[in-house]
């Protein structure tokens, strides 16, 4: 049995294009959380997103065969979640929705980033996910309580849910970061 883990982009685009359906599993493994992040960053309702991520896999399905930049597969599911989401928008009336209205679309649209920093950005957040890992249990509880919440979440409160001192948490998280840079580098 392969590990697809370790295959470039381009080598699991070869072995999807000779039907190899683990090496198919491996790429929407790889990009799923990017391909349902961009209808998220464009207001679309947690259904609709859904849907769009349903689309962009099947046009990959149909177009894999003609796909010129394999390499490039990152930047192409960007572009086409975009031109999915994109049409979505054009089709429903979101001014009356709690969402993102088209003006405002149209304004994230014009600040945005480029595919290419968006992937960017993706890979880092998974080289950092995957890292994380990799740590004992202790160290991913820590830090992900300490750096996940989008609100800040009190030292005692961290020390209550790992049952450790309160005072341990700053040489702890000092020890982990250390472990998580060690086992980014590789």
């Amino acid at each position: 049995m392969r590990n697809y883990e370790n295959f470039s982009s381009t080598q699991l685009i070869e072995a999807c294009r000779q039907q190899d359906h683990l090496a198919w599993n491996e790429l929407v493994a790889r990009y799923e959380r990017l391909v349902f992040t961009v209808p998220l960053r464009y207001g679309l309702p947690r259904t609709e997103a859904e849907d769009v991520f349903q689309a962009v896999w099947l046009t990959l399905l149909n177009n894999l065969q003609a796909l010129e930049q394999p390499e490039r597969i990152g930047a192409w599911l960007v572009t086409t979640a975009k031109r999915e989401t994109w049409s979505r928008r054009r089709g429903a009336d979101y001014d009356q929705d709690a969402g993102v209205t088209v003006e405002q679309l149209n304004e994230l649209i014009a600040a945005e980033e480029t595919s290419e920093e968006m992937i960017v950005q993706y890979e880092r957040q998974t080289a950092v996910r995957r890292a994380l890992s990799l740590l004992e249990e202790k160290c991913q509880k820590l830090l992900q309580l300490l750096y996940y919440p989008t609100e800040k979440v009190e030292y005692s409160d961290i020390a209550s849910q790992l049952n450790v001192p309160v005072g341990s948490i700053g040489p702890t998280r000092a020890r982990c970061l250390e472990k998580l840079r060690k086992a980014m580098e590789r």
